[in-house]
């Protein structure tokens, strides 16, 4: 019976608990606001990811990019790579593939994992391609 108890005891402090490490999205978006506000870029980053996927805010996408521009300004990895899905994607915006081209290699060039398997893949695409049309043009001959 005792042992019951101290179970019972240990999961009613844990659900009490549970609200004191609950996540308010809103409160977790004005916070990296503000600081993204100061130029701090992981927090540009993090506001650029909530108004993408409308997390504690409602989805935006011009703002997610200008956010995701003001971390790429400083280097960050990540943001560049976001915005090229953005404008590759479409959705939202006018897709424009050149300009998602251009931030996905930036991202390559600052080492970002992503960026660089999405180009490779491009590449080998485009190279198979290239190969299925010769390959199409030399059997009409």
């Amino acid at each position: 019976m005792r042992r019951l108890e101290i179970k019972f005891s240990f999961l009613i402090c844990l659900l009490c608990s549970y609200d004191a490490f609950a996540v308010n999205e809103k409160e977790d978006f004005v916070y990296d606001l503000s600081l993204a506000t100061q130029g701090i870029s992981v927090s540009q980053y993090n506001t650029g990811v909530n108004y993408s996927i409308g997390r504690g805010i409602e989805k935006n996408l011009e703002k997610a990019v200008y956010w995701y521009q003001r971390a790429s300004e400083q280097g960050h990895s990540k943001a560049p790579f976001n915005i090229a899905i953005i404008y590759t994607d479409g959705v939202g915006l006018v897709p424009n593939p050149e300009l998602g081209l251009k931030y996905f290699l930036m991202a390559e060039k600052r080492n970002n994992l992503a960026a660089k398997k999405f180009l490779n893949g491009l590449n080998f695409l485009l190279i198979n391609k290239t190969e299925l049309n010769l390959n199409r043009t030399q059997s009409t001959v």
